[in-house]
């Protein structure tokens, strides 16, 4: 029952890139691809050394920000919309008797003729009086979404999470400077079926970083975001992945499992931080009052994770 995570040459656990990450026809990789280069790399560089960032300011106040929306400032998307995106996405590798359709209803959706650029204000009063856009569990309802859906790389990342899926001292420079900017995309999340929900903060984590934590955690970062992706849950359990468009989380079939799957970490931030053995960042986590009683979506606790990656 041992740990079976993906690790670089250094002996850090790691995230798997898709194979195509750096394909020509996303936008995002032409700023900062998957191979140490884009635009932004040179000049932030040079920044570094010159001390100015003027360049890399032009970029942020043209091309970036129109990656973004509303500036920067997102916009409130629906969770139903994203789970139909999600479950687009799967049906689309699977056979056709294999495809599995998202159940339950999406309801109205709010945001309907809405100008949410104009009336941002407006709208979080709206979803504070619908019980702050949740449903009778407490499920969100509706979700802040940054960096643009036709915008983003093959894993479903903006910028900042293209950075850090490298993590080298240029591309964690970059992504500070990103943060300091649209600290609103310090909660903006890979929207993908393999990566969904993986934040910074998961990252920061995953890349043994607890300045890069503190950074985050200072900006905002949310320690209760639990990453939902494929990629992150036990490989026994990829196949029976089904939504529903009354919540988020993915339902899987939990009889049988044996928890094995190369990063499954237990969804949540202060999980992930005991699977991979990060004890300065667990007690930064707690400090925060990250829970360790929190179930992801197997039952399992941060206790179980260390028992089913022996990091006792």
């Amino acid at each position: 029952m041992g740990s079976a995570e993906s690790k670089n040459k250094s002996g850090k656990v790691g995230i798997d890139q898709p194979a195509g990450a750096n394909d020509k026809k996303y936008r995002l990789y032409n700023l900062v691809d998957m191979h140490g280069g884009g635009e932004l790399i040179p000049w932030m560089r040079y920044g570094m050394n010159s001390g100015d960032f003027s360049l890399i300011d032009g970029y942020m106040e043209t091309k970036v920000m129109d990656m973004m929306y509303n500036g920067g400032k997102g916009k409130l998307e629906s969770v139903a919309e994203l789970v139909k995106r999600r479950n687009k996405e799967r049906n689309e590798r699977l056979g056709a008797f294999s495809r599995k359709k998202g159940k339950g209803k999406s309801g109205p959706n709010i945001l309907d003729d809405f100008n949410q650029e104009q009336n941002q204000g407006d709208l979080k009063k709206a979803l504070k009086l619908l019980d702050g856009g949740k449903g009778g569990k407490g499920d969100a309802k509706y979700r802040e979404v940054v960096w643009k859906m036709e915008e983003r790389g093959s894993m479903g990342e903006n910028l900042v999470g293209c950075c850090l899926m490298q993590g080298s001292v240029i591309h964690n420079k970059l992504a500070v400077y990103m943060l300091e900017h649209y600290p609103k995309l310090v909660n903006d999340i890979f929207i993908s079926e393999d990566y969904y929900g993986l934040s910074p903060l998961h990252q920061a984590i995953v890349n043994e970083d607890p300045w890069m934590m503190c950074f985050l955690l200072r900006k905002g970062a949310d320690i209760n975001q639990r990453c939902y992706g494929a990629l992150f849950c036990p490989d026994d359990q990829v196949s029976s992945r089904t939504d529903s468009l009354e919540h988020e989380y993915v339902e899987v079939n939990l009889s049988n499992t044996n928890y094995v799957g190369r990063m499954y970490f237990g969804e949540y931030p202060l999980a992930f931080a005991a699977s991979t053995g990060q004890q300065d960042c667990y007690r930064i986590l707690r400090a925060c009052r990250a829970d360790p009683n929190s179930q992801d979506t197997n039952g399992n606790t941060v206790l179980h994770m260390t028992v089913i990656h022996e990091n006792l």
